[in-house]
């Protein structure tokens, strides 16, 4: 298995933010200020949850890389290699191991078009370096 950079891990919070931004519930019931009807439905962001260093589950709704747990509490949302393959979303008794699923994407795309992420991220951090 190939060592992963911070930034590759950062781009997959990034589109796992993404991904979890276009969530929408038609049920929901949306009442304004002073209980005025504003329609039915209502678009969130889906939480992702995740095993602590104690083995305790977190839920996280932010943006990376802050955001609040389930306690209220901010945080620094980078998981790293060690622990962002407990990240999910859970959908009843089911779980959506979203991160992995990006990182195995982003993975076979490099396989197949022979690129690597790693060093186009590189590329994207010496370019903002030089134009500052």
């Amino acid at each position: 298995m190939k060592n992963r950079t911070r930034d590759f891990y950062k781009l997959l919070h990034e589109i796992e933010y993404e991904i979890g931004s276009e969530c929408y519930n038609g049920s929901i019931q949306n009442f304004g200020p002073g209980g005025a009807w504003e329609g039915e439905g209502r678009d969130f962001r889906y939480p992702i949850r995740f095993t602590n260093s104690e083995g305790g589950r977190e839920k996280y709704k932010g943006t990376f890389p802050y955001t609040k747990s389930s306690s209220g509490e901010a945080a620094y949302c980078i998981l790293g290699e060690e622990r962002f393959s407990s990240a999910h979303y859970a959908f009843g008794a089911n779980e959506l191991y979203i991160l992995r699923g990006i990182k195995h994407a982003l993975e076979r795309l490099e396989s197949r078009f022979n690129i690597d992420f790693d060093e186009l991220l590189k590329k994207e951090k010496a370019r903002e370096s030089e134009a500052k």
